[in-house]
């Protein structure tokens, strides 16, 4: 069955008019981010499609619950209504929750909403014809980011490679790094302090060679009187960013960049920068932090969660990559 035909057999208007409020709010507000990041048109169009299909199912099976407030057990069952009750292919189920993630991922990293885990994110998709979902699922080495980083300075996108590096080397949530101005940066390795989400303050941390990259754009920039880190513009015509959605073009190029280094296309994001940060602290890849031995250093969970700023450890795991079966061949030598 087509795509367009499964979302007719699911949604009228009327049963549309029923659905929660805040659940038709929420969807409103990621499509218009995902406009803001300058997705295809169709790839808009599909999210809106599958969430609606899984908001008027809320609406039948879930009591019309906010979307926020379901747990592990309703995801699950989800997915299984799909497949066993409607008998929706393995293939067209995931693409729902991978479109179910990336919306749920949105809210788990906005400051406007208070939502700390994404269960959806801990339901495994339907086996042999998984979606693989950008927003969750992608991590980018230690590696990559340095050849990424190289490659924005060759071409003169110090601004840009300020950002990514910034934006790694700190796991700042967007409207963090947004915040940052370029007063005291060289004079140590923290920001100023930014406003996090449920109102923590705090300072971002960035390294020495992250610093080196600041000075270099602070000097091409020159003198101005403008304190925020991110412009654009150039000599009199230079203007601070309206808002921390105006990082996404840069975003988008650095992208481009990342799948030129792939070989591969992809499509990064802020949070992007976040997952891959906390999953190279854990692993220990970063050759820049290096333990009494010489070694990359590997941090306990615990710490990255402090590093994180998160309230639960649990919040911090989601973040990581599962390694369980990695853990368990290397137990038994496999």
């Amino acid at each position: 069955m087509s795509r367009g035909k499964i979302y007719n057999k699911f949604y009228t208007d009327e049963l549309w008019s029923k659905v929660n409020k805040e659940n038709k709010l929420i969807l409103d507000d990621f499509l218009a981010e995902y406009r803001q990041r300058k997705m295809k048109s169709g790839t808009i169009s599909g999210y809106k499609n599958d969430l609606r299909i899984i908001m008027i199912y809320i609406l039948k099976e879930l009591n019309n619950k906010c979307i926020l407030e379901l747990k592990k057990k309703d995801f699950r069952g989800l997915s299984l209504y799909f497949t066993e009750e409607c008998d929706m292919s393995p293939a067209r189920t995931n693409r729902l929750k991978s479109a179910l993630n990336s919306m749920l991922t949105f809210c788990e990293e906005d400051d406007d909403y208070e939502y700390e885990i994404n269960y959806a994110k801990k339901v495994k998709g339907i086996p042999r014809e998984r979606v693989k979902d950008d927003e969750d699922d992608f991590f980018f080495t230690f590696d990559e980011f340095v050849k990424v980083r190289n490659i924005l300075v060759e071409r003169g996108k110090l601004q840009y490679a300020v950002l990514w590096s910034l934006g790694f080397d700190s796991a700042g949530r967007k409207n963090e790094l947004f915040q940052v101005e370029k007063h005291g940066l060289l004079d140590g390795n923290k920001t100023n302090i930014v406003v996090g989400k449920r109102g923590k303050k705090f300072q971002l941390v960035y390294l020495d060679d992250t610093k080196e990259l600041i000075r270099q754009y602070l000097k091409e920039r020159g003198d101005d009187n403008i304190a925020s880190l991110w412009i654009k513009g150039s000599g009199e015509n230079k203007m601070p960013l309206s808002n921390s959605n105006a990082l996404y073009d840069r975003i988008c190029y650095i992208s481009k960049v990342l799948s030129e280094v792939r070989g591969e296309e992809c499509n990064i994001f802020p949070h992007t920068m976040r997952h891959s940060r906390l999953e190279c602290l854990s692993q220990g890849t970063d050759t820049r932090l290096l333990d009494e031995n010489g070694n990359p250093r590997k941090y306990p969970l615990e710490e990255i969660q402090i590093f994180a700023h998160h309230a639960d450890v649990s919040t911090t795991q989601t973040y990581l990559k599962d390694h369980s079966e990695e853990t368990i061949d290397s137990m038994f030598g496999f």
